[in-house]
């Protein structure tokens, strides 16, 4: 490490005043969180009000019919068309040792050196904003994973964590963006009584050698279809801007204007199908972390240096293993599914595209103020000035309608 010239300021440091512009701080790590956002304005917010979880009922099945000859008795026999699936809050916290020396929490008694003409920026509220920016962040990179405990088909255990759309949009049988099979889902298991009715299938664009592919107007089209064959209405659109980009030059590539005019290609969104495609910096990427401080830190750093999520990881897809896929019993060297994925083969799951239907959604904040961001102070014990202070969510975002939705994976920019 080079050594600081001595002494360290020259007479021009010394003598004179330093400019600087009061209460601004740039914000170097903290990035917007397009996907909450889009579900705020689509009104799926909707408070929790207690209880031991949150319980929505959907309908599977249907009563029995067929054509049969005038007076023809038949066996009427009740069948169930019904069931429930349950979620649970999850608490989400944020925290910081706030030493009332040097700063006050807006009391006044506190503050002796963030205080006064000389105060740039209140330290103060710049914690708490933080904290703020922190929990929304582990939110946002939580939506696009999952909220169950490690077994024979999930990997990684993030019981604490929301349910997002790794394990929603999954079949049971197919891999997920990482790796995982979800054959259950909000406490209902898939393929069981309730059949497919409880399952989308994520679609692989990567080769059958595991490299990544290339995603087209096709495989958007097959997306898309595969919402709306299922009733859904599919409004919204999800990527990192990596996906983003792919997409871009995949639209550019359909467009038949020969003319040599100027064109603004000021993209901030594309609509396709009706589906309005959003960039989501927190989306899954395989490339975003070489741009912004995406999992842990590194050379030993506390880890405060780096963006990640309820369980301290972060959005980055890494290659996998995928099973080896059987048919009636017999191995396949592909997903029986439609799902493209090939067996048994170190696949590149890189970008990733969620074609959604925001209302099929529903994100449960508790009502309880002190845990719907709400502060926590706690004085540590025989210490002369300092507290814990501790802000709270308690939430959950889930899925009533899988097969509304879908995702695909595998494809770069």
């Amino acid at each position: 490490m080079a050594i600081p010239a001595d002494p360290l300021f020259n007479e021009i440091d010394t003598g004179n005043l330093e400019s600087v512009r009061k209460d601004v701080v740039w914000n170097n790590l903290f990035v917007d969180t397009p996907f909450q956002a889009k579900l705020r304005r689509a009104g799926v917010w909707e408070d929790f009000l207690g209880g031991a979880g949150m319980t929505e009922v959907i309908q599977y099945g249907r009563a029995q019919g067929a054509a049969v000859n005038p007076g023809q008795t038949v066996t009427l026999t009740r069948q169930q068309i019904d069931t429930k699936v349950k979620a649970y809050p999850k608490l989400y916290v944020s925290w910081f040792p706030m030493d009332e020396w040097e700063m006050d929490d807006g009391s006044g008694t506190g503050g002796v050196i963030n205080s006064g003409p000389s105060k740039i920026a209140d330290l103060y509220g710049l914690f708490m904003e933080n904290m703020v920016m922190n929990i929304n962040t582990m939110l946002e990179m939580d939506s696009f994973r999952h909220g169950q405990s490690n077994n024979a088909t999930i990997i990684d255990n993030r019981i604490k964590c929301s349910n997002g759309l790794d394990e929603a949009l999954n079949n049971g049988i197919d891999t997920s963006l990482y790796g995982n099979r979800y054959t259950t889902y909000l406490g209902q298991t898939r393929n069981g009584n309730v059949g497919i009715t409880w399952n989308s299938t994520p679609q692989y664009l990567g080769t059958a050698q595991g490299g990544p592919g290339q995603i087209d107007v096709a495989s958007m089209q097959k997306l898309w279809t595969q919402c709306t064959i299922c009733g859904g209405k599919p409004t919204l659109g999800i990527t990192n801007g990596f996906g983003f980009a792919a997409i871009a030059i995949a639209l550019d590539a359909q467009r038949r204007d020969i003319h040599l005019t100027k064109h603004d290609l000021q993209w901030e969104a594309f609509s396709y199908n009706g589906v309005e495609i959003y960039s989501d910096p927190l989306a899954p990427s395989a490339t975003a972390q070489f741009y912004i401080p995406l999992g842990q830190a590194a050379g030993g750093a506390a880890g405060n240096t780096s963006l990640v999520d309820g369980v301290g990881s972060s959005t980055q897809t890494i290659s996998y293993t995928t099973p080896q896929f059987t048919y009636n019993g017999a191995n396949v060297p592909f997903s029986p599914t439609n799902s493209g994925l090939p067996s048994n083969v170190t696949i590149q799951p890189s970008e990733a595209l969620y074609f959604l239907e925001p209302e099929s959604f529903k994100v449960r904040p508790t009502n309880k103020p002190g845990f719907k961001f709400g502060v926590r102070r706690v004085p540590q014990q025989n210490n002369v000035s300092v507290d814990g202070i501790m802000m709270r969510l308690g939430i959950d975002l889930y899925n009533v309608q899988p097969r509304h939705n879908a995702m695909c994976f595998g494809f770069s920019s």
